[in-house]
């Protein structure tokens, strides 16, 4: 069930660069296979966001530690 009441940007991932190889593309841009956050912290890939059909983010499906990084990429923290 996509939410309403939360706000996307709270499950955004934000200054990631990309690090390790690319294991895809969507909408044209690579998808990393790892990615460092601004403070150093190590995100692997895990899929693509779900959105509904007003193209709203799903962020009630995101697992604990889960995070949306742009074009709609999710990513999960590495342990």
């Amino acid at each position: 069930m996509v939410s309403r009441n939360v706000p996307h940007e709270y499950f955004l991932l934000d200054a990631a660069k990309a690090d390790g190889p690319v294991v895809g593309h969507l909408r044209g841009k690579p998808i990393s296979a790892v990615v460092i956050d601004r403070n150093g912290g190590c995100y692997r890939f895990v899929g693509v966001a779900a959105r509904d059909g007003c193209g709203r983010l799903d962020v009630m499906s995101l697992k604990q530690g889960e995070w949306i990084l742009a074009p709609d990429l999710v990513y999960a923290e590495a342990a």
